[in-house]
């Protein structure tokens, strides 16, 4: 049986320079001191993983990756074709790994379902298979968002895995939904509300009423995400709400739609009722039995900003794995960043944060194999 040691095992010169090296360059371009327009240096190829599955490929331009990582990404239609989720590949690539990031069928539809872990199964065996992948080292696996789910499916079924990150992962699915839908009562903690149509896109079973017209509300639900979507000047209500009712225009369940985007009255109460009816059907999204099988380090790392999952579940999700550690940090939100004036005030304790954010993705996929037994 193969074990993948720990980071501090790593003993040899190369080894401890080359992940220096790593570390620079990742803090070179995630830093709060960079350009969010700029990227570095990458390359990526599209390959098919199987007739129902793609993903992107992303490797250092002009040297061989030493280190392999698979990304698996959150909710987003797009997958790996968002630009900031682009942008965030071609870093870790650059840091000296190849980076395979798949499209997951149900993300691409908006929907958290029961086939997202054997998903990322298959893209982790896709990465595993790639012809450059270093055999030296343990793959990584570092998840973004709602893809903590799968994986911390792989993390606890495959024995080839050396690490895992979770950034900005639930460790409640449904408290998570019900942050999206409605906040909290305090006034000054961050919620982003364009979440919203998505949860209702997740619940369409339990809703009642449901819409008169499936196909047509789907669409709508769709089309708004497409025009509010990575456009933080979108969620002011005074902002999204003439989105959502020309979307509305002619749409047979326009008054469900306008509920689901937070413009009508009414929506808050009518998505709790519904993921309280659907309680049951959510429980396969609980992520404690896969990760009390973890055997890896596990590192959690949460934006205290975080507007789409509360940063509480950082320390809940650590708290299940046997191996794990968590970082808060005001560095990150969920999609955004701080810059450096935002961070004066808590200088020590943030720099203290990043120093740890740095060394724990610079060591993600560059854990050397070692034989013997777990």
């Amino acid at each position: 049986m193969l074990c993948f040691g720990d980071a501090p095992e790593v003993s040899t010169l190369g080894r401890r320079l080359e992940l220096g090296r790593r570390i620079a360059r990742l803090g070179r371009w995630l830093g709060p001191w960079s350009d969010e327009g700029g990227q570095p240096d990458a390359t990526r190829e599209e390959i098919p993983i199987d007739p129902s599955m793609r993903a992107w490929v992303y490797r250092p331009a002009h040297r061989p990756p030493l280190g392999a990582v698979l990304l698996v990404p959150g909710l987003h239609y797009l997958g790996p074709a968002d630009p900031r989720l682009d942008r965030f590949c071609r870093i870790l690539a650059n840091a000296g790994n190849v980076v395979l990031c798949p499209f997951m069928p149900d993300f691409s539809r908006l929907r958290v379902g029961p086939n997202l872990g054997p998903d990322a199964n298959r893209a982790f065996d896709a990465l595993l298979a790639l012809p450059d992948r270093p055999r030296d080292v343990a793959p990584g696996i570092l998840s973004i968002s709602f893809g903590s789910r799968p994986a911390v499916e792989v993390a606890a079924t495959r024995p080839e895995v050396g690490n895992l990150v979770l950034f900005g992962g639930f460790a409640d699915f449904r408290d998570a939904i019900r942050f999206c839908i409605a906040g909290t009562p305090d006034p000054d903690r961050a919620h982003d509300p364009l979440n919203r149509p998505v949860v209702y896109l997740n619940l369409l079973e339990h809703l009642d009423p449901g819409p008169r017209d499936h196909e047509s509300f789907v669409e709508a639900c769709f089309e708004y995400v497409r025009r509010t979507w990575g456009k933080p000047e979108m969620k002011p209500l005074e902002a999204h709400e003439p989105v959502a009712r020309a979307i509305a225009e002619g749409l047979p369940d326009a008054e469900l739609f306008l509920k689901a985007t937070g413009v009508a009255e009414g929506g808050v109460e009518l998505g709790l009722e519904a993921l309280a009816r659907g309680a049951e059907h959510f429980e396969y999204l609980d992520p404690r039995p896969w990760l009390r099988e973890v055997q890896v380090p596990v590192t959690v790392i949460h934006g205290r900003e975080d507007d789409v999952i509360p940063f509480e579940h950082a320390a809940r999700l650590a708290s299940m794995a046997p191996k794990a550690r968590h970082l808060v940090t005001g560095i990150y939100a969920h999609t955004g960043r701080a810059t450096l004036a935002e961070l004066i005030p808590e200088a020590a304790r943030e720099g203290s944060a990043m120093v740890q954010i740095l060394l724990q993705m610079g060591r993600t996929g560059f854990i050397p194999v070692t034989s013997g037994s777990h």
